[in-house]
């Protein structure tokens, strides 16, 4: 039981690491499904090792094992879809969001 305690938490960490990295630059829906659906033999075929036999009896600790591989492949791609340069948002993005002005009173009291 222990062991598959450590493999739930160890999961958890990968799964709220690859939440966070993914966030900024979220894949489509599309995306993150696909790999959901990709990730499942992935899951299974590492819950199938011989290391693994304890988790795999246990519901939590096989779901979490698949969620874990689900958000860590969720991460890279989204690092992958992340737009060149560090720029936050697409061009159209970009172009649809209001431009802020400052008033000519604003910028005198600035200075």
């Amino acid at each position: 039981m222990p062991f598959t305690a450590l493999v739930i938490v160890l999961s958890a960490v990968v799964i709220c690491a690859g939440s966070a990295l993914s966030v900024p630059h979220e894949p489509p829906l599309w995306m993150v499904l696909a790999v959901c659906v990709a990730t499942y033999p992935v899951g299974t075929a590492l819950l199938d090792l011989e290391v693994l036999a304890e988790v795999r009896d246990g519901w939590a600790g096989e779901w979490s094992v698949r969620l874990a591989v689900a958000s860590a492949v969720t991460a890279l791609l989204s690092l992958l879809v992340a737009p060149a340069g560090g720029e936050k948002g697409s061009h159209e993005e970009r172009a649809r969001a209001p431009h802020v002005r400052r008033s000519a009173s604003c910028e005198h009291r600035s200075h």
